[in-house]
């Protein structure tokens, strides 16, 4: 266990009892009401039973587990359609309900609160910690607009989150986005690309390290294809070592 670990293993101060007495929780996915039982703050046991913490075998590219005997390591299906400007990539869960819940709670709703459950089910995952330490966490930006609009970046909180909890493990704002996209929702792999292509550029205001360990961090994996762009970007400007994490895949 990591000599930080404040987050997760703070058990539960008398000012959040407190908060819990005037504010009671209810489970994000099946709203039940909660209470001091469950392993999460904001999702019930059952809820919990329900996600998919992934194990190995998995795809060495973007995390997503085989099912079966592997005994090398190999990219699935869809990362050998990718062309990866990365080496290695991990995700840590299946993403549908009720982990979509956190997320969403997170990124729409301003749920601040959901980073802890979040964080606590990724570092569930083997090999997450040992993953991430040790390497510089650079958050996927988001345009500066859309940011302004929603008040933060859910992946930058994630990252200083992570912090909190890795050992030699820092982040860094070295990417920004210089062009407003549409939503990639709805879009196809290929679509996406085309979506992405020139989106970011390096912040200049912080040089690149070749010699260091970059970690591309973002809250989902769909297709690859927002990570991807960052890597190529951050590869262009003399970055050597570079992978990429993910909370959630689907």
């Amino acid at each position: 266990m990591s000599g930080k670990g404040l987050l997760l293993n703070q058990g539960s101060p008398l000012w959040q009892q407190f908060l819990d007495a005037l504010y009671p929780r209810n489970c994000l996915s099946c709203f039940t009401p909660l209470d001091s039982t469950t392993v999460l703050r904001y999702l019930c046991n059952d809820c919990f039973q329900q996600v998919e913490v992934f194990n190995p075998p998995q795809c060495h590219r973007c995390g997503l587990p085989f099912y079966g005997t592997v005994t090398t390591s190999r990219d699935c299906p869809h990362c050998k359609e990718l062309e990866p400007h990365f080496g290695n990539g991990q995700t840590t869960f299946r993403l549908r309900s009720p982990m979509r819940a956190l997320i969403h709670a997170l990124k729409y709703g301003k749920g601040h609160y959901a980073l802890h459950d979040l964080v606590k089910v990724a570092l569930q995952a083997p090999k997450t910690r040992e993953f991430l330490e040790g390497a510089v966490l650079v958050p996927v930006p988001l345009h500066p607009w859309r940011q302004f609009k929603r008040t933060f970046n859910q992946s930058e909180l994630l990252a200083k989150t992570l912090c909190k909890e890795l050992d030699n493990t820092r982040v860094e704002l070295l990417l920004k986005r210089t062009k407003w996209t549409s939503t990639q929702t709805l879009l196809t792999h290929q679509e996406r690309q085309r979506n992405l292509k020139n989106v970011f550029a390096i912040n200049t205001q912080t040089p690149i390290d070749p010699n260091q360990r970059y970690v591309v961090v973002d809250d989902v994996f769909t297709t690859g294809a927002t990570l991807n762009s960052c890597c190529k970007t951050m590869r262009q400007a003399g970055a050597t070592k570079l992978d990429i994490f993910a909370l959630g895949h689907g």
